[in-house]
């Protein structure tokens, strides 16, 4: 249709959270979750310029459920380092569907499973002071995520990251 953005696949971030600390109710109302963000990686999709192939060097995820605790709200920030040495800010907002697979991940059940995409999404924002990258910090991102449980392993959240175009 006419006028509607269309978007470009960019590229798949795989984030390695760990134990959150809880901050508890805070005053803004509702509860408070810190999670440390412990590596991760940044891998464009193959003619996605310019491209990005690099790892997770510092993170964390500040969560805060809804009092209807129907959703979460999640605000990430991250340091990327690109293969080249280059650094990026790297950041986003997104709100997050608590249904009885995330709750299990969530509750550390032992029945918890991969979720499918379609219950995460997020904006992301990338700073940069690499020229060769600055196209990035002019571009308008969109992500959906899901939650990938491998067991004996830690989770990893997973984003497909689109670029939005035209």
């Amino acid at each position: 249709m006419s006028g509607f953005p269309t978007l470009q696949p960019a590229f798949t971030v795989r984030l390695q959270a760990t134990i959150p600390y809880d901050v508890g109710n805070v005053s803004t109302g509702g509860g408070l979750q810190i999670t440390p963000i412990v590596t991760g990686s940044i891998k464009s999709e193959p003619g996605f310029e310019p491209a990005l192939d690099g790892e997770v060097v510092y993170g964390s995820d500040w969560v805060r459920p809804e009092p209807s605790q129907s959703h979460v709200r999640i605000n990430v920030n991250a340091v990327i380092k690109n293969k080249d040495g280059a650094l990026l800010a790297y950041s986003y907002k997104g709100v997050v569907a608590i249904d009885a697979a995330f709750m299990a991940i969530l509750t550390g059940s032992p029945d918890a499973k991969t979720t499918p995409f379609g219950n995460a999404f997020t904006q992301i924002n990338i700073e940069t002071g690499a020229e060769h990258l600055k196209e990035l910090e002019h571009g308008i991102f969109v992500g959906s995520a899901h939650f990938v449980i491998d067991e004996g392993q830690p989770m990893i959240i997973e984003t497909k990251v689109s670029k939005v175009v035209k």
